[in-house]
């Protein structure tokens, strides 16, 4: 009888499956980001990572079901999880949308080009509206930044200003004046606000940073 009935059978390997979807998780956030710090695309992240975060538990189940290996998958799951907490806390409390995209920001509008509102998710975003010729009456500007750094500069000094701006942690500076803290709100309104002909509003909204407005 041959000797080969007597040889072990050796197993099959396992199929990876969590460095395979680790790898494809890492793949999709890192072209979204790429995309967005381009300003080629705005992504939508909170979608995106509830996406992913899906596709992770399903992988999950199924390794577990076929005994294949998860590897980092299972800690990958939980820091999406933590994420996705995070992000849906400070744009739930403070009305701060996730879009805009990551990275530094620099605009410089004219009035033809001025838009209403500018966001950014993560980086610095500046805003320079010295190039403006503001129209008589009111205009509103909204900014927010969910991570990261927002300036206002160059406001022309015939236009009187309204600023509201707040933070959930970090420093807000308007025209030299500071203050640090968690939850800070702050207004400053120039004292012809009311009867000047050119009047303009600024609601200004960071998570977790800094707001500095300066003429």
């Amino acid at each position: 009888m041959s000797n080969e009935l007597f040889n072990p059978i050796e197993p099959k390997p396992t199929l990876p499956v969590g460095q395979i979807v680790t790898g494809a998780v890492l793949i999709v956030v890192g072209v979204g980001w790429l995309l967005s710090a381009l300003d080629v695309a705005t992504i939508p992240w909170r979608a995106l990572l509830a996406g992913v975060l899906i596709v992770v538990g399903i992988a999950l189940a199924t390794a577990a079901s076929q005994g294949a290996t998860t590897g980092g998958l299972f800690s990958t799951g939980i820091i999406l999880v933590v994420i996705l907490a995070v992000l849906s806390t400070v744009t739930a409390a403070f009305s701060i949308p996730l879009r805009g995209g990551v990275g530094d920001r620099d605009y410089n509008p004219t009035i033809a080009t001025l838009e209403t509102e500018y966001h950014l998710i993560a980086g610095q975003l500046d805003l320079s509206l010295d190039e403006v010729d503001f129209p008589e009456g009111e205009t509103r500007i909204e900014a927010g930044v969910t991570f990261g750094k927002l300036v206002i500069d160059g406001i022309p000094d015939d236009v009187s200003v309204r600023i509201e701006a707040s933070t959930t942690a970090g420093q807000i500076n308007l025209f030299g004046s500071s203050q640090d803290g968690i939850s800070l709100e702050e207004t400053t309104v120039d004292p012809d606000f009311g009867q000047a002909n050119k009047r303009l509003v600024v609601d200004l909204v960071v998570g977790f940073g800094q707001i500095e407005v300066r003429r």
